[in-house]
């Protein structure tokens, strides 16, 4: 997986050369975002189980016709599988807040959502339902308003990667 930090240094190696002024200067900014990001990634963390539970709920009630007789989240069991995969992006996202970096959505989660969602017949919607809920959950939590800025960008990332 590339981050901005393993980037820079594979340039430079590349090019068998010390690190520029720029190349520092990435990395720095990488590091002062760094806080922000192990602080959002902590938040998700230990309020995966809630803000899961509190999405799939939420959109349940929202898309009714999802969780009635023959919908694709009808009974328990679906509602379950559900839960499961907003679980599964939702610690993608941790994943890219501890890295800086989008790798971890790109290399595992995006690649062949698509094809997924539409083989099982699997309404997009209803994810990007869940993980609006979600970033909407952690805007207004505690957290200090660079970590909700980014959990936000690696979220909003993965709902347009959805759409």
């Amino acid at each position: 997986m590339k981050t901005v930090i393993t980037g820079v240094i594979a340039g430079a190696d590349s090019q068998a050369r010390f690190l520029s002024g720029g190349d520092l200067q990435a990395v720095q900014g990488r590091l002062q975002r760094a806080s922000a990001g192990l602080e959002a990634a902590s938040f998700i963390t230990s309020n995966h189980e809630s803000l899961t539970k509190e999405a799939v709920t939420g959109m349940a009630s929202k898309m009714p016709y999802l969780t009635q007789p023959g919908g694709l989240f009808n009974g328990a069991t679906n509602q379950a599988k559900c839960a499961r995969d907003v679980d599964y992006y939702l610690r993608f996202v941790s994943y890219c807040l501890v890295c800086g970096d989008t790798g971890p959505l790109d290399d595992y989660a995006i690649s062949g959502l698509r094809e997924i969602n539409r083989a099982f017949s699997l309404p997009a919607s209803a994810y990007i339902d869940c993980l609006s809920s979600i970033k909407e959950k952690v805007k207004s939590s505690s957290l200090s308003p660079q970590a909700k800025t980014e959990a936000a960008l690696y979220m909003d990332y993965l709902v347009n990667a959805m759409s």
